[in-house]
């Protein structure tokens, strides 16, 4: 009986190695794609992977872009196809690049289209383009960045030497977010400044519809409040003078928490932090001088945290997942901006391996 099963195994195996099988010549590998809403119509643009042999042809560039035009999401990717002699495969799909109309007001038939095709892995980022359009971002390749759809994901990756200020999650969990009525989701943006894409600030949602950006401060310190920030950086007054400051960046996860008492919200969060530029005329061998530094740290992010709970009361986008931790500990729905707020914010000071901590 064992054998059989394992004859039949092999057979099916064999048998299915040609199914849905394209020669890698004849697939057209998208790497990116731009949606546009414009005129009531759609706007899309592939990114596709120019798989031409280098020693055949040095001049061509790592990539071409086909655009099509439609009144439904379907039109407007099948006429950017009309273009591609050949199959488009999104298996390999980067980055989705969405311009603020469709962030806004066309998410949810976004991924209502992308659900029907099962040849797309939900392990690329979406993007929203910050003034301009998702084209322009797209389209945006020099010599360093020769495929912009790889640029945008690298600068998404690299979290962890720059100011975190980008979402760290894939389209599975923004989707998985956007689906659940107990949470709502956000994204990373991206911008062109002086012709070369950079890392924009968060845009959160309400529901399918996108509803603002955040400041970069607070998209970093929204980082540090969900426990997912990498490095952020803390510009902060001297404590003797005001017109001079000091630069610290933190290392390592923060310890991040929310509780919730009856009504009540206490969110709290441990940095750990080292200073990387001193304009301070202090005696930095005596720990006072750190504990006054660990102050003004705890106070900005006190501040800082906040400024984000208010945004996200006012455009009611609950990124912070607070009705979902309302319901798990209470079996019952809540409207998260009839809650009170408080914070607790502790820093810690490291220097040169030495830990000056402030007991509370």
């Amino acid at each position: 009986m064992k054998k059989t099963i394992l004859i039949l195994l092999a057979l099916l195996f064999l048998t299915s190695g040609c199914y849905d099988y394209t020669e890698l010549n004849d697939m057209a590998i998208v790497s990116g794609i731009s949606v546009d809403y414009e005129n009531d119509k759609f706007e899309v643009a592939y990114e596709i992977l120019n798989t031409i042999n280098p020693e055949d042809n040095p001049e061509a560039s790592k990539v071409y872009v086909t655009q099509g035009s439609g009144s439904s999401l379907s039109e407007a990717f099948s006429d950017a196809s009309l273009e591609i002699a050949k199959v488009p495969y999104l298996a390999h799909l980067k980055t989705l690049v969405i311009s603020e109309e469709v962030a806004r007001n066309h998410v949810k038939e976004i991924i209502d289209f992308l659900i029907r095709d099962n040849h797309i892995r939900n392990i690329f980022y979406l993007v929203i383009a910050k003034d301009t359009s998702a084209f322009e971002i797209i389209n945006n390749t020099d010599t360093n960045n020769p495929v912009a759809s790889t640029a945008i994901a690298k600068l998404i990756d690299s979290l962890l030497f720059a100011n975190n200020i980008a979402a760290n999650l894939n389209y599975e969990k923004f989707v998985t977010n956007i689906i659940d009525p107990r949470k709502d989701t956000y994204a990373s943006s991206i911008e062109i400044k002086n012709g070369i894409l950079k890392l924009g600030p968060l845009a959160i949602f309400k529901g399918y519809n996108m509803q603002t950006f955040l400041s970069e401060d607070e998209s970093a310190t929204f980082n540090v409040m969900n426990g997912d920030s990498k490095e952020i950086h803390f510009t902060v007054s001297c404590p003797n003078d005001e017109e001079n400051d000091i630069i610290l960046t933190t290392f390592n996860n923060p310890k991040s928490e929310i509780k919730i008492d009856e009504n009540k919200v206490k969110i709290s969060t441990e940095i750990e932090t080292r200073i990387v530029e001193n304009h301070c005329k202090m005696n930095f061998k005596e720990i006072e001088t750190y504990e006054s530094i660990q102050k003004k740290v705890e106070e900005k992010l006190k501040q800082d945290m906040e400024e984000v709970i208010k945004q996200s009361i006012k455009y009611d986008s609950d990124i912070l997942k607070i009705k979902q931790i309302y319901y798990q500990k209470n079996k019952k729905d809540v409207d998260f901006k009839l809650l009170s707020y408080e914070y607790e914010a502790k820093a810690i000071i490291n220097r040169n391996g030495l830990v000056f901590e402030v007991e509370q």
